[in-house]
């Protein structure tokens, strides 16, 4: 059997309960902008080198892994004039085996972070302590100290900021924080808050010969982007969204790999 209880029950229940976020009227939370990563020129790669750097896959003696291969390579948005790839997947056209260290790991996080949350502070006329919270994802490179605290270092953010760093969630980390954020936000009034989503590819790209295990190389390439949110009210006029709804679904059944 079934329940249902209208907003304004769940809302006095709530607030009778002593739970903090429920709000029956909710603070409006804007998006001020975002900055999408653009990588340095000597991070790409020819649609030749990216041959050669997964050339066990590209070049396999069996003809289905060689195919497979091309086909996803094809179909998955990578330029005929190439991609962008980190310095220690990079070097293997070269010849030298791929750096995977958490050193040069930390490099490609480094450079792809700070330079996302530089690039949007400055669009915006903001100095790093005017942050008063911060979310950062990255499912799979998860050092300690963290992502967050990388960020809150280097820029010299506030001591009393807001941080999480997310990590393991996949695909829909972003789409998780921001409704983090949008959670957190109505609990602190007044607030700006940074969110930065990324994923390292350094520790990560396969080189052995099962094709579905290849297929993030395909799919996954350097990235990240920085989004600057705020709930104050005078941030309205300058906003650029106003966040209406997050939904997020996590049980779809296994895509089928049939190419």
């Amino acid at each position: 059997m079934a329940t249902t209880t209208n907003s304004y029950m769940s809302y006095v229940t709530g607030k009778a309960s002593g739970v903090r976020r429920l709000d029956y009227f909710r603070r409006p939370v804007y998006l001020l902008g975002f900055h999408v990563y653009k990588p340095p020129e000597d991070w790409a790669v020819s649609w030749e080198e990216l041959q050669e750097i997964g050339k066990k896959q590209f070049a396999h003696k069996e003809e289905k892994i060689r195919t497979f291969n091309y086909k996803i390579a094809e179909h998955s948005g990578v330029r005929k004039d190439g991609a962008y790839l980190p310095p220690g997947i990079t070097q293997a056209k070269w010849g030298k085996p791929i750096d995977r260290t958490i050193l040069s790991a930390r490099t490609e996080a480094e450079e792809v972070m700070f330079t996302c949350v530089r690039e949007i502070l400055s669009e915006k006329g903001m100095k790093p302590r005017d942050v008063d919270m911060i979310v950062v994802n990255c499912s799979l490179f998860n050092p300690t100290p963290s992502l967050a605290a990388m960020i809150i270092n280097h820029f010299k953010m506030r001591s009393d900021i807001i941080v999480y760093n997310l990590g393991g969630m996949g695909c829909s980390a972003g789409l998780i924080s921001i409704a983090l954020v949008n959670e957190l936000m109505q609990c602190h009034p007044n607030c700006r808050a940074l969110v930065v989503s990324t994923e390292n590819i350094t520790q990560n790209y396969y080189q052995g010969t099962n094709r579905s295990m290849s297929i993030p190389n395909h799919l996954f390439k350097v990235g990240g982007a920085a989004m600057l949110v705020s709930n104050k009210g005078r941030d309205r006029r300058v906003a650029k969204y106003v966040h209406f709804l997050t939904l997020s679904i996590l049980s779809l059944p296994p895509p089928p790999y049939s190419l």
